[in-house]
């Protein structure tokens, strides 16, 4: 939900923040699957991607993925048997990922960890101070972590002192982490090796003469 709009942006509920941050009501959404006969009317908890859809759809139309590493799982069990999700980890990146700071946040199972925060343009308008563009770029060290099962506001950061478990957790999230770092290759950016100004995107495309004429 793009929250800066109020009403007309949505709301993003019990979840914290909203688009361009990486808190749950920024990342989460439902979604809905359709195949008359096939799938089930039902509703599932498990944990999914838009990552995941193109091995499902592959895996359905029997074709071969393609010689590189994808990071979706095959969802069929989920959509056919109402099963668990093969996916146990989600990545969180901001709208403008860098390799210096790499992830934001890490989810492994139930549990979430913030290693940064940082608000948004869009999610401005909303009580929370963490949301709007105003809330600078925070660095977490050890990060928050929280269970999206007791507290999917995102609202209370689990103790580590004292917490064996939770500690516990944190070494499994970082191990994740540094796994996924270690193999992690950030492409080139399209947008940033652009340099010729009659490339650029114009509003008002069959005018003349570009780029001068484009004036939005």
């Amino acid at each position: 939900p793009e929250l800066m709009r109020t009403s007309r942006g949505g709301n993003s509920g019990l979840l914290k923040c909203g688009k361009g941050t990486t808190y749950e009501g920024g990342m989460r959404e439902p979604a809905i699957a359709f195949w008359p006969g096939v799938i089930k009317a039902g509703v599932t908890h498990e944990m999914a991607s838009t990552l995941d859809i193109l091995p499902t759809i592959a895996s359905l139309a029997g074709a071969k993925l393609p010689p590189v590493v994808l990071d979706g799982f095959d969802m069929k069990d989920v959509l056919f048997q109402n099963g668990k999700s093969k996916r146990e980890v989600m990545m969180f990146y901001p709208t403008d990922p860098n390799e210096k700071l790499g992830l934001f946040a890490l989810r492994l199972g139930k549990y979430k960890a913030h290693f940064y925060t940082q608000g948004a343009t869009h999610s401005a308008t909303t009580p929370d101070p963490d949301c709007s563009g105003i809330a600078v770029l925070k660095a977490h060290d050890p990060p928050l972590i929280f269970d999206l099962e007791a507290d999917p506001s995102e609202h209370y950061p689990l103790p580590l002192e004292g917490r064996p478990d939770i500690q516990a957790v944190l070494a499994q999230i970082e191990a994740v982490k540094a796994q996924f770092e270690a193999t992690m290759v950030f492409g080139e950016s399209q947008i940033s090796k652009g340099v010729n100004p009659d490339l650029e995107p114009c509003c008002t495309p069959r005018c003349s003469p570009k780029p001068t004429c484009c004036h939005c």
